[in-house]
């Protein structure tokens, strides 16, 4: 079986020369559970940290599999307006028929328009108002919840806020206690908002980084991508459970590229954040493949880096179980 493709490896800083990529920050890459590779550049180093940007969504993908787990909340397929009560007003009667799956699955039905370069022209809405919550319940439905993928902002903070609700504080407790913790991960506290009735990571705006988003070094970004290749195991302790970790890299009814808040591809699954952050999971090869890069408002995407680091001789199933 192909493995890191290490011809590629040795001519890396060529070809970022060669492709310009003057903004990328860090290659890291686990086989087999062991490092085999990893190269800095603009100065970074195994202790510099970059912004997450979205690939925090899949590590808040993460923290709902916790709280099933530890019964924080019962079942995938409640509908969110047990925990968010601006969604049981009747203010549309789809409302009630979104679920925390479809939150996970970016198939709310709620309408959102990412904007030029996803700058989130509705986010700045949002931002001037008092209560978030009720302002996105108060934003029309354009779908029956379950039936249309749509990537947007919204779906997230309703999760962040849910989490929130359902633990009695914020989201980020759960995340540091039971995730970043057992990692050995240092993150950078989430914002609250309305007294900490919402919580979510700064790095939503624009997809641009913010004082107060979270942030991450590529070796402890690699980390989660290693606990989700473990099945969600590390150094012999259950973090999350098997079933939900099995769950997250499926399809969706909604998209067949989209599981629950984890991107899919032939060939594995993936954390992909504004700018080229990344964190690629390739099962039938063992590898975990980290990128930073630093975001600016016109950031480049880099997944040819770590299409290149795996070796392509055989084919891949079409999908992750």
């Amino acid at each position: 079986m192909g493995g890191v493709n290490f011809t590629f490896l040795s001519q890396l800083d060529d070809y970022i020369k060669m492709k310009q990529y003057r903004l990328v920050n860090a290659v890291v890459v686990y086989e087999n559970d062991e490092i085999v590779f990893k190269r800095y550049y603009n100065n970074f180093s195994d202790d510099s940290v970059n912004h997450l940007c979205s690939t925090w969504k899949s590590i808040l993908s993460l923290t709902l599999g916790i709280c099933l787990d530890k019964g924080i909340v019962k079942d995938i397929d409640e509908p969110i307006s047990r925990y968010l009560p601006q969604f049981a007003q009747g203010i549309d009667p789809r409302h009630r028929l979104i679920t925390i799956r479809h939150l996970l699955t970016m198939s709310s039905g709620i309408h959102f328009i990412g904007g030029v370069h996803y700058h989130c022209p509705m986010l700045e809405q949002m931002r001037r108002t008092k209560d978030w919550i009720a302002h996105i319940a108060d934003v029309q439905m354009t779908a029956t919840p379950g039936t249309r993928f749509v990537y947007k902002e919204w779906d997230v903070i309703l999760l962040s806020a849910l989490i929130g609700k359902a633990c009695g504080g914020l989201a980020y407790s759960v995340v540091w206690e039971h995730l970043y913790k057992p990692l050995g991960i240092a993150g950078v506290e989430w914002l609250a908002q309305n007294k900490g009735s919402l919580n979510y990571n700064a790095d939503l705006d624009n997809g641009l980084p913010e004082d107060g988003g979270d942030k991450m070094t590529a070796l402890n970004m690699a980390k989660i991508g290693r606990l989700m290749l473990n099945g969600g195991m590390w150094d012999g302790e259950r973090i999350v459970s098997e079933s939900y970790i099995k769950e997250s890299i499926m399809p969706s009814k909604a998209s067949a590229e989209y599981g629950l808040l984890w991107w899919l591809s032939d060939k594995g699954y993936h954390a992909r954040g504004f700018g080229g952050q990344e964190i690629n999971v390739y099962p039938d090869k063992n590898i975990v493949a980290v990128v930073q890069a630093t975001v600016t408002p016109s950031s480049k995407f880099y997944s040819d880096i770590c299409e290149n680091i795996i070796t392509t001789s055989e084919a891949f199933p079409h999908r992750v179980s």
